[in-house]
């Protein structure tokens, strides 16, 4: 997915954000929002959005002195999503398809995002999330490709729903392998939050090789992209991993909630669909040709 006129606005408020939270420094907020005004000017509208981030948030971090600003936000966010598990757990466990229900779940995680919003219900979210099917649901298919998976590659999002995440993964077959990011990038989980959260000791962890709030794929590791083409079953969780993923010839599973009108645009094209796809909603969509691989 290509950068959209429509994405600087939100790349804007994005770095406001960043700068109130990376310091107090009045003065230094202001330097830091310059800087950034003129990268942004200078923006590769045929990069992807995650990818164009990169950039803009290395001029927050390295002018600011502050490696991560969202750190208090993640760690806030693993705090509540584990108090939240055992009862998940338990509502997965009722179900007469708990994978099902994992899945919901995970969708409903996804809301947990300090890039493309600010501010979320995460309760009300999650209490409506077993009531609200995705918009596209390629359950069914998702259910046949796991019945001969013996390799799934997992590729997770943010902080908080990567307790999600790891329920949905308990459901699943085969040998998972959780994907996270290299370094800290806006609230996307890390090794750091695998630990924290009990992930890296049910499942292998390995990094993506970015700082990238995506799975750019040209600019990963060589380990995520060998494990990417081995995989039988591939599962993106996200925007940021769809928006860098979207186009990919493989087949990928792709879990998020839709945050801002032109992901949700995207999404019709790339799927063929005449259906608007309104802001909040859940997707569950299978992506790729299978024949091309």
């Amino acid at each position: 997915m290509k950068t959209n006129p429509a994405c600087i606005p939100c790349f804007r408020r994005q770095a406001l954000y960043a700068v109130q939270l990376a310091t107090a420094d009045s003065a230094l907020q202001a330097e830091i929002l310059a800087e950034t005004e003129t990268y942004l000017a200078e923006l590769d509208m045929d990069k992807s959005p995650p990818v164009n981030s990169i950039g803009l948030y290395d001029i927050i971090s390295s002018f600011s002195g502050n490696p991560d600003p969202f750190l208090f936000l993640k760690q806030q966010s693993n705090t509540l999503a584990m108090g939240l598990r055992p009862r998940v757990e338990e509502l997965i466990r009722q179900g007469d398809d708990p994978l099902y229900r994992a899945i919901l779940f995970a969708i409903a995680g996804n809301i947990i995002d300090y890039g493309s919003q600010q501010k979320f219900d995460f309760d009300s979210t999650l209490n409506q999330c077993l009531n609200n099917s995705p918009i596209i649901n390629d359950y069914d298919t998702l259910i046949k490709d796991l019945v001969h998976a013996r390799r799934i590659l997992y590729l997770a999002d943010n902080c908080g729903e990567i307790v999600f995440d790891g329920l949905l993964a308990d459901q699943l077959p085969g040998v998972i392998t959780m994907v996270v990011k290299s370094g800290p990038i806006i609230n996307d989980a890390t090794e750091v939050d695998t630990t924290e959260c009990g992930i890296n000791q049910r499942y292998r962890v390995i990094t993506n090789g970015t700082t990238c709030p995506g799975t750019p794929l040209e600019l990963c590791g060589k380990d995520l992209q060998a494990l990417f083409t081995e995989a039988d079953v591939v599962i993106s969780k996200g925007q940021g991993n769809f928006e860098t993923l979207s186009e990919e010839e493989r087949p990928i599973y792709h879990l998020l909630t839709v945050k801002c009108p032109v992901v949700a645009e995207h999404i019709v094209e790339v799927s063929n669909r005449s259906d608007l796809i309104p802001t909040g909603a859940a997707v569950l969509l299978k992506l790729g040709d299978t024949r091309k691989r």
